[in-house]
């Protein structure tokens, strides 16, 4: 089954999809003209219409889990076109026992990308929960079998993954309108925490991009032409990073 929009909160478990994925780094003083180049073929992403708030952006926040040498990290630069990533997610301004949230494992290679999502109720967070064996704690309260928790246990027993970064942004996200299933997001403000000693309520983070966003196009088949016109109208260059390994080489810069 493939996932239309990847910020729907459901109580649904597990989500799964397959898609290509390709990120471009976005001057943040050409999203005007960017978002106005783009209006003519899409749409404003029909869950922002429905909820009826009149959001044109909502924001994402995500825990990312490593190993104590940054196993996932490492793995992206050295190039290794398989790569798996575990994240906690939420699609609020900070984790909160009264919001929905997500253990997702991402499995890329190079840029074809699948995901499982695996669905915590509310109230399955909470201060009790301590950051050491976090990933344990959660894997024991998601709304899925072993059988389908079993990749990231296998993760997690390999590498004792541990809360890593604390990434967050706001997302403004667009549809085809000719194909709801080829998105385009464009993601502000990025920022970030280093091994935080707690997930939940708010922090003081450290601006990752300063001036630019990161734009990333979603889709289930080949990109159309017309954007195809526009990556090179803008000369956009597509970056291989991940929001987790840029906030990452942010906070590298600030330990030395």
């Amino acid at each position: 089954m493939f996932a239309l929009q990847d910020h729907r909160p459901t109580g649904r478990s597990p989500l799964h999809f397959r898609r290509i994925e390709l990120k471009f780094l976005l001057p943040n003083r050409l999203i005007p003209a960017f978002v106005d180049r783009i209006s003519p073929y899409t749409d404003l992403d029909p869950y922002l219409v429905e909820e009826g708030r009149g959001r044109t952006q909502y924001p994402v926040t995500s825990l990312y889990f490593d190993s104590a040498d940054l196993h996932s990290l490492y793995e992206k630069e050295a190039g290794l076109l398989s790569r798996r990533k575990v994240r906690l997610r939420t699609y609020e301004e900070e984790f909160s026992p009264n919001a929905y949230s997500f253990i997702e494992i991402k499995r890329r290679h190079d840029f074809i990308v699948s995901k499982d999502r695996l669905s915590l109720s509310i109230g399955q967070l909470n201060d009790s929960l301590p950051m050491s064996g976090l990933l344990d704690h959660l894997l024991k309260r998601v709304e899925a079998t072993e059988e389908v928790t079993h990749e990231a246990h296998v993760l997690q027993g390999w590498y004792n993954l541990q809360p890593t970064v604390l990434v967050t942004y706001h997302r403004m996200p667009f549809v085809g309108m000719q194909d709801e299933r080829f998105r385009i997001t464009i993601d502000t403000d990025l920022r970030s925490v280093w091994k935080p000693s707690t997930f939940l309520g708010s922090h003081l983070y450290a601006l990752c991009t300063p001036g630019y966003s990161v734009m990333e196009i979603k889709s289930n088949h080949a990109l159309p032409a017309w954007f195809h016109d526009i990556i090179l109208d803008f000369q956009l260059t597509r970056t291989a990073h991940s929001k987790y390994s840029l906030s990452v080489e942010n906070l590298r810069l600030r330990w030395t």
